[in-house]
C-alpha cells in the first residue's frame, strides 16, 4: 500500500476547500466547529501533496503522515447515512436503521471513492430518481464506478444489465466487494478499463442510460463516445464537475447532439442529465 498523508485546515469556506481537495485527488470530509462557526477539513492523500498557495481563506494548514491502514473506511465510520429517496445509503454501523426507504444500499468504500456522501454522488442519485419516476432502464452503464454506488442503485432499482468500469484497480476491488455485500447478481461485475475501451462495453450497449461521475476534463473528452454508446432516446447523467465548469460541459455535449434535460447544483458541484 502507498504512503498515506492527511492535510487539515480550518476555514469559513468549507465548500471551496472540499472542492479544491477533491480536485487534488483527495478524500475530504468536513467537521463542524460550533464555537467559531467554521469547519475543519480533513483530506487524505495517497501521495505527499504540494499545495503552494491555497485558493481559499484558512486559518491553518497541517500535513502529517498517517499509519498504513484502511484510512478511508476509518474516516467514514461516524458519517451519517444518506437519504435520496427512494435510496438509503448507509455504512455497516447504520445497518439497524436501514429500513426507511425502498432501496437500501450498504456502502463500505474501502480504499476507493464512493461512500455516497459526496455531493456529486447525491446529485447523480437525485437525477436517477427522476428517471425512475417514468421508467427503469434495461441496459445501463456506470463509467468510473468508484466503490460501485451508482451501479448498486441501478441494480436495486431493477436494471438487469449494468456495465460498470473504472480505471483504478483499487476501485474495482472495492466495487466487487460492495456488489457482494448488496447481493447483486453475479453477472454484474466491475471491469478494470478506461471508459468504454473493453469488448464487454460493446456487447452490453447501446445503453438506455449512462452515468458518469468522474471529472470535467474526461467528461468533455468523452462526449462523442458517450453519444455513440447511447441508445436512441437514451439518457445520460454526468457529474464530477464544478458549477464553474458547467457551461463548457453542456456546450460540448450539445455539440455531440444531446439535449440538456435537467441539472442539479449541490454546493460547488453540478450534476447534469441529457437525452439523445
Amino acid at each position: 500500500m502507498p504512503a498515506l498523508f492527511k492535510a487539515c485546515v480550518t476555514t469559513q469556506t468549507p465548500d471551496l476547500a472540499e472542492a479544491f481537495f477533491d480536485n487534488a485527488g483527495a478524500v475530504a470530509q468536513a467537521i463542524g466547529l460550533p464555537k467559531s462557526g467554521g469547519k475543519r477539513i480533513e483530506a487524505y492523500f495517497t501521495e505527499a501533496p504540494e499545495f503552494g498557495v491555497l485558493p481559499f481563506a484558512h486559518e491553518d494548514l497541517e500535513l502529517e503522515h498517517v499509519p498504513d491502514e484502511d484510512w478511508v473506511s476509518r474516516s467514514q465510520q461516524n458519517l451519517p447515512p444518506v437519504q435520496v429517496p427512494p435510496f438509503f445509503l448507509f455504512g455497516r454501523h447504520d445497518r439497524p436503521h436501514a429500513q426507511c426507504a425502498r432501496h437500501h444500499i450498504q456502502m463500505d468504500a474501502g480504499l476507493a471513492f464512493g461512500s455516497g456522501h459526496h455531493e456529486t454522488t447525491q446529485g447523480c442519485l437525485h437525477l436517477l430518481a427522476h428517471v425512475l419516476k417514468k421508467h427503469c432502464p434495461t441496459r445501463a452503464a456506470d463509467i468510473g464506478t468508484g466503490a460501485g454506488t451508482l451501479t448498486i442503485a441501478l441494480a436495486k432499482a431493477g436494471c438487469r444489465h449494468v456495465f460498470a468500469c473504472d480505471n483504478d484497480p483499487d476501485a474495482v476491488r472495492a466495487a466487487q466487494q460492495n456488489f457482494k455485500i448488496n447481493n447483486l447478481p453475479a453477472h454484474i461485475r466491475p471491469i478494470w478499463c478506461n471508459g468504454f475501451a473493453h469488448p464487454a462495453a460493446r456487447q452490453a450497449g447501446p445503453f438506455d442510460l449512462i452515468m458518469a461521475n468522474i471529472l470535467a476534463v474526461p467528461l468533455i473528452t468523452m462526449a462523442s463516445t458517450m453519444a455513440t454508446h447511447l441508445a436512441p432516446a437514451g439518457q445520460l447523467i454526468l457529474s464530477g464537475l464544478l458549477n464553474t465548469q458547467r457551461q463548457r460541459v453542456v456546450a460540448r455535449y450539445r455539440h455531440a447532439g444531446l439535449t440538456l434535460q435537467k441539472d442539479i447544483r449541490i454546493g460547488p458541484w453540478t450534476s447534469l442529465m441529457f437525452r439523445h
